[in-house]
């Protein structure tokens, strides 16, 4: 039996480590915190799972809530001006639900899971040294760690990274009474962007204590009309922050937000960092190497809401290559190619997410506007963020985009 040691807890190293343990590997995760102190610690950013990504997680038996969590079905994109006008909207179904689930929730039962697969859970702090240690122990090492220490050890990729700044500040609140007092009503996910501001994300979010509520991410330009939160230190002052910035530039928009109210002062996250693509790969010496995974190799700004689901398919892709390995050598050699075999899915979403943070060129506006009459276009783009390869490359090249939209005319018949 061949052992795997997977350095963090997060969303790309438990599904992994889950998916070898059941495929009968000796799984060792090392985390810094217990699955308690996790469950107990502060939020951490929301994650939407669109329906590929969740289908990993129920192929696995990971999707603990689909009887207790909304889903949404609908996804709705609004456009306004500086001007407090609305410009333009786009309204779809998704093909199949999606959902947000509280990762300090997830990632609890998923360790319990884990163990009782019978897997190894270690609750340590892990240096670079540990790493070196931990090659002569396990077959395999692999970096979870996401923007932790460790994941320092990983090279920048200059030519993949296309950030030298973040492109957004953030901020997150829980948020209750968002848009329908009657939360049933609530099943849609919306981005709201703010020409040359940024943008305000929301939709049903399934809190760790049991609190069906909503996530609202404020997407900030800094420097920017949104850039408005840098003293406000308690969700509340966040809220009311938020509140007025959106009666003053998206006033349409308002009314949704007008009796919303934060579940806790201490439920918000704010702060900002710079997308980066790192070298996959931490040769330790001349004999051991360590590979990273997630966040650890891959951070995406969550402005197209990329970050777990790409997350749980890099760990699906890392999985099959280590099984498919059988018993040859987890060299260097095979490690690159692993990361490159999801890379060739990852640009996609890259691009997709660089395109969202750059002012709109002229050709995605068309696109964008044309979904607004013909509802085959917003369906296909609205589900473009399940599977961002699909809209390319009519959504990054203007004559791709051209060929795309001609091909579209005539077929503005509603999509059922």
């Amino acid at each position: 039996m061949r052992k795997i040691a997977i350095m963090g807890a997060g969303q790309s190293g438990l599904h992994l480590a889950i998916r070898l343990v059941k495929n009968g590997y000796d799984v060792t995760i090392i985390s810094e915190r217990s699955a308690e102190e996790i469950f107990n610690g502060q939020p951490t950013g929301a994650t939407y799972l669109f329906h590929d990504s969740l289908q990993l997680e129920r192929e696995l038996g990971l999707d603990f809530w689909s009887d207790t969590a909304y889903h949404s079905t609908g996804f709705n994109i609004n456009f306004g001006k500086t001007d407090g006008n609305f410009a333009f909207g786009i309204k779809s179904r998704t093909s199949k639900p999606g959902v947000s689930i509280d990762q300090r929730l997830k990632f609890y039962q998923w360790i319990k899971l884990f163990e009782k697969l019978g897997g190894k859970f270690v609750v340590s702090d892990t240096t670079p040294s540990d790493l070196l240690a931990c090659t002569s122990q396990f077959d395999l090492v692999i970096v979870s760690s996401g923007k932790g220490p460790l994941a320092r050890l990983f090279t920048k990729d200059e030519e993949r990274s296309t950030h030298e700044k973040p492109a957004r500040k953030l901020v997150q609140l829980h948020i209750n009474d968002f848009e329908h007092s009657d939360k049933t009503k609530f099943t849609s996910i919306t981005l709201d962007a703010l020409l040359g501001g940024g943008e305000i994300i929301t939709a049903p979010f399934y809190q760790k204590d049991d609190i069906q509520c909503s996530f609202v991410l404020f997407e900030c330009i800094p420097g920017g009309p949104m850039d408005v939160f840098d003293e406000a230190t308690t969700a509340s002052e966040l809220l009311a922050k938020a509140k007025e910035m959106i009666r003053t530039y998206l006033p349409w928009r308002y009314p949704a937000f007008a009796n919303a109210e934060v579940i806790a002062d201490n439920a918000f996250l704010k702060g900002a960092f710079t997308p980066v693509v790192r070298k996959p790969v931490v040769e330790l010496n001349s004999t051991a190497a360590v590979l990273g995974v997630g966040d650890t190799v891959i951070l995406n700004d969550p402005i197209v809401g990329q970050g777990g689901n790409n997350a749980s398919k890099m760990a699906n892709v890392y999985a099959k290559a280590i099984i498919a390995r059988g018993n040859e050598p987890f060299d260097v050699k095979w490690m690159n190619e692993t990361f490159e075999e999801f890379w060739n899915y990852s640009k996609y979403v890259n691009r997709f997410s660089d395109i969202f943070l750059a002012p709109a060129q002229p050709h995605v506006i068309e696109v964008l506007g044309a979904a607004t009459q013909n509802p085959e276009i917003a369906f296909d783009f609205v589900n473009g963020f399940n599977h961002p390869p699909s809209i390319f490359p009519w959504l990054d090249d203007a004559e791709e985009a051209k060929k795309y939209l001609a091909s579209k005319v005539g077929t503005a018949e509603a999509v059922m």
